[in-house]
């Protein structure tokens, strides 16, 4: 599939459709007050497998919103009252009111056909509770339906040992595309593969591969101790959810040299932003050496963004990728001197395989997947793109 693929990831917004199904399927009129089940049915609505996706805010005393592609809008379901958001907080967390109490809650809400990522906090000094829902499948969006160009998988997931960096904006679908890829890794490969996770978002099942996921800080106390003691399990796949603190960059680095394949996300918005992120967690004496350590070891970093597609009822894939097939990228990442030179390798396309952000979303207008005017908001190189755009008819 090309990278001018429509990305439908079910932890995204809903389409207008979709919306208005939930509603038939919730089966309350508008307007009406919702009675405690009648939430819980809308999780199950929204959730089912037949809606594209879903981001839901619940706010007590005000209307529940749905996100799409163009913003939010609201559900007419009337005015949620505090005793009505019980019994779902009560399916959340049994201890949610002591929980609340000293923060926000942020839990796992396990579903017949899906599972529910749930975040419920507190708002007007603790008058208000409020919750932001997001929904994902019980399985992971095969490889080829993510957006990701086929040679994604032989370059990057068919490696023995190496890093992986997979990073983009919040929302961007970072958790979806990093699923499907540890799920085609279990299909392919004979391995065991070890995840640390805050929260376990998507549940593997054993089928090629052993999966052991952890998760923090149920499983292990942060990311870099689960990463350290993953070293002693004997695995041949670590997936890090986030690359947050020093002690996470060392160990993931230390990983990718150590003869594992590693796949880390980040939160940067460009792909050339990820690797300064990660080196800036080591102090600027080490800065040359951890350097070097990144570009033995680096195999290619994906970074992702979401678009508005044409109709605005789904996303699109746009993604910008560095890949470092015989260690092409290598140089540029060791001297800090050459760094910005990377982004013109991205643009000679010299192993066909890298590309920047504006050559992904040209593309995607070219192909009339989205419009010139989202295209060019998704862009961190204006100007750049709107040259590129301007030739094309």
């Amino acid at each position: 599939m090309d990278a001018s693929s429509e990305f439908v990831p079910i932890d995204q917004g809903l389409a207008e459709g979709d919306a208005a199904a939930i509603n038939a399927a919730s089966a309350v009129p508008a307007r009406r007050e919702a009675s405690a089940p009648d939430l819980l049915q809308l999780l199950a609505a929204v959730s089912n497998g037949n809606h594209a996706v879903t981001d839901i805010h619940i706010e007590q005393d005000e209307l529940p919103m749905i996100k799409s592609p163009r913003g939010w809008r609201p559900l007419e379901w009337g005015p949620i009252r505090e005793e009505q958001l019980y019994p779902l907080l009560g399916a959340i967390d049994e201890d949610w009111r002591s929980r609340l109490r000293v923060g926000a809650i942020d839990r796992l809400l396990a579903l017949p056909t899906s599972r529910m990522r749930c975040n419920v906090y507190c708002i007007k000094g603790g008058q208000r509770i409020v919750l932001s829902l997001r929904c994902l499948p019980l399985r992971p969006l095969p490889l080829d339906q993510t957006g990701l160009p086929t040679y994604v998988r032989s370059a990057l997931l068919e490696s023995s040992k190496g890093l992986i960096l997979l990073t983009g904006p919040t929302g961007s679908g970072k958790t979806t595309t990093a699923a499907s890829m540890i799920d085609h890794i279990n299909a392919t490969r004979s391995a065991h593969v070890v995840t640390i996770e805050e929260p376990i978002e998507y549940q593997f099942s054993r089928a090629r591969a052993l999966i052991s996921q952890r998760e923090v800080p149920t499983d292990t106390p942060s990311f870099g101790t689960g990463l350290r003691e993953a070293l002693r399990q004997k695995p041949d796949v670590i997936m890090v959810g986030e690359v947050r603190d020093h002690e996470a960059a060392d160990t993931v680095l230390h990983a990718g040299e150590s003869g594992h394949l590693v796949l880390a996300t980040m939160h940067t918005s460009s792909a050339m932003g990820a690797i300064s992120k990660l080196l800036s967690f080591f102090p600027p004496e080490q800065r040359d050496r951890r350097a070097a350590a990144l570009g033995a070891s680096l195999l290619g970093v994906v970074c992702q963004s979401l678009v508005p597609g044409e109709s605005g009822e789904n996303y699109v894939l746009a993604s910008e990728m560095i890949f470092n097939n015989h260690q092409q990228a290598t140089p540029f990442i060791e001297d800090a001197s050459r760094f910005h030179l990377l982004g013109d390798f991205m643009r000679r396309k010299e192993d066909n395989m890298s590309r920047s952000l504006n050559d992904s979303l040209a593309q995607l207008v070219a192909a009339r997947k989205v419009s010139s005017k989202d295209a060019l908001r998704a862009a961190y190189l204006r100007s750049e793109l709107h040259e590129m755009l301007s030739h094309i008819r």
